[in-house]
């Protein structure tokens, strides 16, 4: 749902989305209104970007898994509907839009949870809410807002605390602050800058001019006014990197990290636990400083996800696959990625991590151009006991180790193969839980014009 051309973030962030596009299902996109669009939408807008997405499309199938092509520009223009061209709840009243229409037979046409994305005003969503309750069972309605994965760019139209309050079940991702002030908001890392913690410039017009606005689907890419992609962190998340892992969004991802706002004693009790918000990182910034902020859970990847977007556009402007760089396919003990290795541990015991059989797939025969770094990610599971990450053949001629990477991470290790000695369990000071931990595994394939990382996680859970 985008309330497109209120201003030219959207049109930024839809540009994005369809370079990733390949890796969604897409059930269908949505014109709104917002508090800052209140009585128009313009699925023109997004028509037009397709458009120039068709014209790239044969390119990027070059570049990725027949198996998970990019759809046709004709089969994204189908899906392109418009919510009320009212603000918030006024639209409670309307007829049925055809986006809500949309959103309920993207419900009921699949038992697979469908994750929805506000980029502005979330009324086309409060219709389709409505109108279940009003004409279904409990339990269907219920069945159905169960497949919901809600993440919206703030409350950005009345319908959010609307949503909340009527339908407490359905997962939802929403930073709350007092109106306007959305340099609180967690989603505010995706662009913010003047901050010598993070790389300002990847995210400005110069750079932007001369590594993304390139060929026609690039051409499509506006000059910032107020900032970059505030929308991208909403399906940021979902991209199939390793790092972000399904409705996990309090493992941390490139759409940042939420966690439920309740003490997790509650969350057995029967209280509602589908409420996430933002959450706090800490990060070693570009200067050697130490942030503690809940941007810092985007910001610390923002080298990552600039370097991946600008070599997804180079996809657009070439079907010859060796020119430019792919992602590397992890690999830790025989398990492929992207999904997580999950380990039952024990204290005191020593484990082994492989990832030599990781595939370089710009040279499907040797791998040892890639780059392995292994770190401890603390906030997943807010682990406080020490971790020693051991290399056991780090590279030839370098050191172990590095004091900080550059997604901010301490003590990182370097080469493919670690050892670990698990600590004794322990409960968190605060949370009163016994938590397990999540060791991060980072490649990065130096092939083409820009690095491309790829992760995979360890989840290391206490056998008790």
């Amino acid at each position: 749902m985008t309330d497109i051309l209120n201003e030219p973030d959207d049109s930024m962030s839809l540009v994005r989305y369809l370079l990733y596009s390949n890796e969604f299902d897409t059930r269908g996109i949505c014109a709104t209104t917002s508090w800052w669009l209140q009585n128009a939408t313009h699925p023109e807008e997004i028509r037009k970007i397709i458009n120039a997405y068709g014209e790239v499309v044969d390119n990027l199938n070059q570049h990725v898994n027949p198996d998970s092509p990019y759809d046709s520009a004709e089969k994204l223009l189908s899906l392109v509907t418009s919510g009320p061209s009212v603000y918030g709840r006024t639209a409670l009243s309307e007829p049925l839009s055809e986006g809500a229409k949309r959103i309920i037979l993207a419900l009921q046409e699949s038992q697979k949870p469908l994750f929805i994305t506000g980029w502005g005003g979330t009324n086309t969503l409060a219709q389709a809410l409505l109108h279940i309750n009003n004409t279904m069972s409990p339990s269907e309605a219920a069945g159905l807002r169960s497949r919901i994965r809600l993440y919206t760019i703030s409350d950005q139209d009345d319908t959010g605390p609307w949503i909340r309050a009527h339908f407490p079940d359905i997962f939802s991702i929403v930073s709350i602050h007092s109106w306007n002030d959305y340099t609180l908001a967690t989603w505010t890392g995706i662009s913010f800058a003047g901050c010598p913690c993070v790389n300002s410039s990847v995210v400005q017009n110069p750079w932007l001019d001369t590594n993304i606005r390139l060929g026609p689907l690039g051409s499509q890419y506006p000059q910032i006014i107020y900032g970059m992609e505030g929308d991208t962190p909403s399906f940021l998340w979902l991209i199939q990197n390793g790092l972000g892992y399904r409705d996990r969004i309090d493992w941390g991802s490139w759409g940042g990290r939420y966690n439920r706002p309740q003490a997790p004693s509650d969350w057995a009790g029967g209280i509602d636990t589908n409420h996430f918000v933002d959450a706090v990182e800490n990060v070693v910034g570009l200067d050697g400083q130490q942030y503690s902020t809940s941007q810092a859970s985007i910001w610390r990847w923002r080298t990552a996800y600039q370097d991946d977007f600008a070599a997804r556009m180079q996809w657009t402007l070439t079907p010859n696959f060796t020119q430019v760089g792919h992602p590397p396919v992890l690999n830790i003990n025989g398990q492929e990625g992207p999904d997580p290795l999950i380990v039952k541990a024990k204290g005191n015991e020593t484990y082994t991590f492989d990832a030599s059989l990781t595939v370089d797939t710009d040279n499907l025969t040797d791998n040892s151009n890639l780059e392995f770094q292994w770190a401890l990610y603390r906030e997943s599971t807010m682990f406080e006991a020490d971790v020693q990450l051991k290399p056991l053949n780090a590279p030839a001629g370098s050191s172990a180790m590095l004091e900080s990477n550059d997604a901010g991470f301490t003590n990182v290790t370097l080469g493919p193969k670690i050892q670990v000695t698990v600590p004794q369990s322990q409960k968190n000071r605060s949370t009163g839980m016994l938590p397990g931990f999540h060791i991060l595994l980072q490649v990065t394939n130096r092939a083409g014009k820009y690095p491309i990382r790829r992760y995979m996680r360890v989840v290391c859970e206490y056998d008790l």
